[in-house]
Order: structure tokens, then sequence, then C-alpha cells
């Protein structure tokens, strides 16, 4: 995904066997530690998610935003300060397209797109441009950030696991029946 590998931040969803919502998101063992460290945390209770994200600066989880699961089609995400529909946060540009674009809090523009070589795996970039910023590998279930997607991890990580969602609910990037490979979660 980008020269320097090393600094990219590499994930693992951990998802519930009946829910994909109920999800955990670890990431390697931080210095001094053995044991990997979940990153974030996604609480559900029926129709609404919510997550929390550790804060590595006070070692204890903040809560970071809500989701509210009212439809595949009428979601509503609450990213700290903001409160955006899903149809503001994963628009089409044209009525054909396989992206889903949103603008994150930094004011950049992004999106989502099957990833051309396995459309089970997802990737994110800025539309001007085009420069990676994250990747979802459906084979193992991670999502590698490189620095640029960093500064907005909060909005990566959740619209990944809403675009996961929404994909197993046949809304988004619905993974065509000739290609192989395993399902989402």
């Amino acid at each position: 995904m980008s020269a320097s590998a090393t600094a990219d931040l590499i994930l693992t969803w951990q998802f519930d066997d009946n829910d994909i919502r109920k999800a955990q998101l670890w990431m390697p063992s931080p210095e001094g530690s053995s044991e990997p460290l979940k990153l974030y945390n996604f609480v559900t209770y029926e129709r609404q998610s919510t997550y929390y994200r550790w804060n590595l600066m006070t070692n204890r989880y903040e809560n970071a935003g809500t989701i509210e699961w009212n439809s595949p089609r009428n979601i509503v995400l609450n990213l700290g300060m903001r409160t955006l529909s899903i149809d503001v946060m994963a628009r089409r540009n044209k009525a054909s397209s396989r992206s889903r674009r949103f603008k994150a809090f930094n004011n950049v523009e992004h999106k989502w797109r099957p990833a051309e070589a396995n459309p089970e795996n997802l990737e994110c970039l800025t539309v001007s441009g085009k420069k990676p910023t994250a990747f979802y590998d459906a084979s193992d279930h991670t999502l590698r950030v490189n620095q640029r997607g960093q500064a907005i991890l909060d909005d990566i990580v959740v619209l990944n696991l809403v675009h996961l969602w929404r994909r197993q609910n046949g809304i988004d990037f619905v993974v065509p029946a000739t290609a192989a490979g395993s399902s989402t979660g």
C-alpha cells in the first residue's frame, strides 16, 4: 500500500459470529507488552452501537461515538462532534460508481471501493490524487492504515465496519458470484 509499510498501523477485526456489528479491532502489542491491544470496541444492542477507543495517553477507553443502524440504507453516524447520515458518508459520485465517497473531519474527500485485484477487499483512497489511506483484507480481516489515514482513524474504522455490514446486507460492494474467497464475517 505504501512505500513505508513499517509506519502503517495494522489492525485486526474480530467479529461476533452472529452479528458483525459486535466487533473489536485489535492492534499489535504496544511497547512493553506481550498482549495485543483492543483499540476499538463496538458494543451493539438492537439497533445502536456505541464504540469505544483506547486512549494510549490515559490508558483507558473513551466513548468515541455511536452508530444508529435503523436499516442498511438508513444509518446515522455520530463521529465525535459530527452527526452524519450514511447518505453523506457513503455517497456515489455517479449512479454507476463502484466507490462510496466521504469527507473526513479534516475536510479531505476520500472514497472506499472494492480493490481491483480482489473485490472482496476494500481500499480507501483520497479522491484528489488517489493516494491510498487504508486497505481492508477480507482473507484475514486486517485493516492496514497508513500515516495519511491515521489522522482520520475513527472515520476509516467506522466506515470500514459500516461498509462490511452493508455488504453483508446486499447494499454496497457486493462481491460478484464469480469471485472466489471467504465471506466478510
